[in-house]
């Protein structure tokens, strides 16, 4: 799928870096009576509507077979991921045709451009810093390429379907993922909203089903992802360094008194590098869990939700999506992040009192497929599980004011309740947090919090 493509630099400079760049094009599938602009930047990126047009012409079986032939008259582009994502530009090309008989006989598709432009942006008015590094960035990017073209087939899970890739060269060319338009079919939650027992139902069915392929697929090609993207492991202990400061938190909590002795006893413990370091490399290995693929950012974000015929967010997952920090580890990894991440304080609570026999229950099924049985015991799943969680807790902190920065365009009161139910999120995650490190892994704490 990566591809050949002309450039030429005589577009001019919009003041984005990426305009600064070389303009992108390659059409060489023109059609009689086509009448747009093919070096027209898209949404001040370098690649063109030439661009665009050739890869539909090339790679879309949809549009082939609909608008093959026709004349395109104009290519208009957006940025619809404004304010919603960090590592990446979410692009929607229309293409408009010359002789549509209505104006919406059109055409859409997407373009995920890889930068730091978004999390730049977040920095500039947020409390809590980004940690930007446009290296790893770029080295996420690849990643995610190599799951679209080698392991999205065979792990027989809902993706995007990915029309074409190209790698991401600092400083020299963009990156980019051109992927089916799913508007209309789906959305993600917004930021802090929480998911359900029943969506929680529902991702764990497709993790089982995830983890069966991994730990029992012979397809070589699909196998190569054992041990590729292991530095992914890595990825999040260069977060620790933003959770040193907690006096911002303890400012807008409403109970000092409370929060501040539990979050002074575990600062160390939280912003400690070696223990998530310890959690995705070695916690696992330690327990006798045979590794399985792990999607590594697995929260609601990224995950789209089917629309009903009233264009509202359903139970059943369209698909998973922003896989650049897959990685070998812990069935519990992706499990644990989703439920720490996106439920508030309860649901989380009544999902672990069954989530854990529904996992094994649901990967035995599948397992049972292929006259295979599950490797797991319950008691390695749930300290998998607890290890995964105690690396996000204290995080989980920082979460209120990352979310109130975010929500600028909400009304004051609206604004103002979501992060006080932030604000009780972040106080059960901190009493179970204290009930796990002075119970049962205590002996963890002690380790890597004194």
């Amino acid at each position: 799928m990566v591809a050949e493509v002309e450039i030429k630099n005589n577009s001019p400079v919009n003041g984005e870096n990426s305009s600064k760049l070389k303009a992108v094009n390659g059409l060489t599938k023109k059609v009689a009576e086509d009448s747009f602009d093919e070096w027209k930047r898209l949404a001040g990126h370098s690649f063109t509507a030439g661009f665009v047009i050739e890869s539909l012409r090339t790679n879309d079986k949809v549009y082939k077979k609909l608008h093959e032939n026709k004349p395109v008259k104009d290519v208009t582009a957006s940025n619809v991921s404004k304010g919603k994502g960090f590592f990446s530009e979410v692009v929607r090309c229309i293409i408009h045709f010359a002789d549509s008989s209505s104006e919406s006989d059109t055409y859409t598709t997407i373009l995920k451009i890889p930068g730091i432009e978004s999390m730049e942006a977040v920095n500039e008015n947020a409390k809590i810093k980004l940690p930007i590094d446009d290296k790893k960035l770029s080295d996420c990017h690849q990643t995610e390429i190599d799951f679209y073209e080698h392991l999205a087939k065979t792990l027989d899970v809902p993706v995007p379907h990915v029309l074409k890739t190209l790698p991401w060269k600092v400083g020299e060319a963009e990156g980019l993922l051109q992927m089916k338009d799913m508007t209309g079919k789906g959305e993600p939650l917004n930021i802090g909203e929480t998911i359900n027992i029943s969506q929680i139902k529902e991702v764990t069915r497709y993790l089982a089903h995830m983890h069966r392929m991994a730990l029992t697929s012979e397809d070589e090609e699909f196998n190569l992802w054992k041990g590729k993207h292991n530095d992914n492991q890595l990825y999040y202990a260069h977060f620790c360094n933003m959770f040193t400061d907690t006096e911002p938190f303890l400012k807008i909590c409403g109970d000092k008194d409370y929060f501040e002795p539990l979050v002074n006893k575990y600062q160390k413990f939280g912003t400690n590098p070696e223990y998530i370091n310890y959690v995705f490399t070695q916690s696992w290995k330690d327990l006798n869990m045979t590794p399985v693929i792990v999607h590594g950012d697995f929260h609601a974000r990224n995950i789209m939700w089917k629309l009903d015929e009233h264009g509202e967010t359903t139970n059943q997952v369209l698909v998973f999506f922003d896989w650049q920090l897959y990685q070998e580890g812990s069935p519990m990894a992706d499990l644990a992040r989703i439920i720490s991440f996106c439920t508030d304080g309860w649901v989380r609570r009544q999902a672990e009192e069954f989530i854990f026999d529904f996992y094994l229950d649901e990967l035995e099924k599948e397992m049972q497929k292929v006259g295979k049985s599950c490797p797991y015991t319950i008691d390695q799943v749930k300290k998998s599980y607890n290890y995964i969680c105690l690396t996000l807790s204290y995080g989980m902190v920082f979460f209120p004011l990352v979310l109130s920065t975010m929500l600028n365009a909400c009304s004051p009161g609206l604004r103002k309740a979501r992060v006080d139910a932030a604000i009780l999120r972040c106080r059960h995650t901190l009493e179970d947090t204290d009930r796990l490190l002075s119970g049962e892994m205590k002996h963890i704490y002690e380790k890597f919090g004194q």
